[in-house]
């Protein structure tokens, strides 16, 4: 529902859609048959490994709490699958931060962050503050959750440094719309 919510707001916005953190695509598949996409003059750049965590951007204090590589199985080739129909969504393969300057666009409606792990998310927060339009929402996947307490840290002094909260929601997930 929250995914949605961000989503739709993103439909009026000037911007593009961006998810990092796609694993098979359910929250890119959901926002996309909700809102009707392939009809919306946008497109949705779709991020991920589709393998898992790359072991290289979990912090010690991550891997402490129980975050690790091989909880994943390697799923490209079926995203592609899923994606084919949709002319305006684009699956980048690649890690998070070495594939942000292959989205191509100029402005944001839409950030989804789910890669479960802190120095990503930040890069793409990050990389993508500036673009975001007024308005738009960035989803904050595992902002709640014990075992990522090393993202909430980071994306409350994000949000800090940028003059914003971080709302935290009781699914777990944490929002941020962009002033």
């Amino acid at each position: 529902h929250v995914v949605c919510w961000a989503a739709e707001r993103g439909v009026s916005l000037t911007g593009d859609f961006v998810e990092c953190g796609v694993n098979r695509g359910g929250y890119a598949l959901t926002v996309i048959k909700y809102l009707g996409f392939e009809a919306l003059p946008k497109t949705f750049y779709l991020l991920d490994t589709y393998e898992g965590l790359a072991e290289r951007y979990i912090s010690p204090e991550e891997k402490a709490r129980g975050v690790r590589v091989g909880e994943y199985e390697p799923c490209y080739e079926a995203v592609v699958r899923t994606f084919s129909p949709y002319t305006n969504v684009k699956v980048i393969r690649g890690l998070v931060p070495d594939t942000l300057p292959s989205v191509e666009t100029d402005s944001v409606a839409f950030l989804s962050l789910d890669m479960n792990t802190r120095d990503p998310e930040i890069a793409a927060a990050e990389h993508f503050w500036e673009r975001l339009t007024s308005g738009a929402a960035i989803v904050l996947d595992d902002y709640g959750w014990r075992k990522h307490r090393e993202q909430q840290r980071a994306f409350d002094d994000f949000a800090k440094m940028r003059g914003v909260q971080v709302l935290a929601l009781p699914t777990g997930q944490g929002l941020i719309l962009k002033p």
